[in-house]
């Protein structure tokens, strides 16, 4: 093994395993902190759908359910966060890709090695103070795509969580309802008035598929289908 593929290795551990962040809670803003006290005790196992994944335990809204014993589906247009994964969580399925609602080549703007906000918008790239770092064309693909293309097709989706800077609606407008609905669903959204998240195009999508906006924690909206036997009775 070369000296440069022993410290990329090296410093794939360290980012898994040794990068610091909040023991009280993984996710960003508490939102794992919320979930876990809804979720009913009894519920042991599901799948979640984590697009935008970014780290196995730091800004991670799953990280808790994989310790629950949960399995699911971590996606990102960055391939070293993918192989953090890969290392942290190796009986999930892990998935390099940008996903969106329409098959087409973007280019992937990162702002660093390992690092938040990458995009795919161009304008977004071009308007960022912070340098881009590096660039990478990728195809998209759909979300009900790489499920498909998982093994876990056909399953039930318990939670899909997505962070997509920006994006998250074409990530939505990705998954086939009809066969892959999530039961509890997780977006960002950066308005801060509440009277304008229930006028976005999104919110009514959701609406209109059944979806209740539960509750609001930082930039994370958190939308559930009533009744879906998850949350725990109050």
């Amino acid at each position: 093994m070369s000296l440069s593929a022993l410290f990329d290795k090296a410093y794939i551990f360290r980012k898994t395993y040794l990068t610091r962040h909040s023991r009280r809670h993984h996710s960003q803003f508490g939102e794992d902190v919320v979930l876990n006290d809804w979720l009913d005790k009894h519920v042991k196992q599901g799948l979640y759908v984590d697009v935008g994944c970014y780290h196995p335990s730091k800004f991670s809204n799953t990280c808790f359910l994989h310790k629950r014993g949960w399995h699911g589906i971590n996606i990102d247009m960055d391939a070293i966060k993918v192989r953090c994964f890969d290392l942290a969580r190796p009986n999930d399925c892990n998935v390099h890709a940008p996903v969106s609602d329409k098959k087409e080549v973007v280019t992937v703007y990162n702002y660093s090695r390992y690092g938040l906000g990458s995009t795919i918008d161009p304008e977004v790239a071009a308007n960022t103070d912070t340098p881009v770092y590096s660039k990478q064309e990728l195809e998209t693909r759909t979300l009900t795509e790489i499920i498909d293309a998982s093994p876990f097709a056909g399953e039930t989706v318990d939670l899909l969580t997505i962070d997509a800077e920006g994006h998250d609606f074409a990530v939505i407008r990705s998954l086939d309802m009809n066969r892959y609905k999530p039961k509890i669903l997780l977006t960002e959204s950066h308005l801060k008035d509440i009277h304008a998240i229930l006028e976005q195009p999104m919110h009514r999508y959701l609406e209109e598929a059944g979806y209740q906006l539960y509750n609001w924690v930082g930039f994370t909206l958190i939308y559930a289908l009533p009744d879906n036997g998850l949350i725990k009775e109050r």
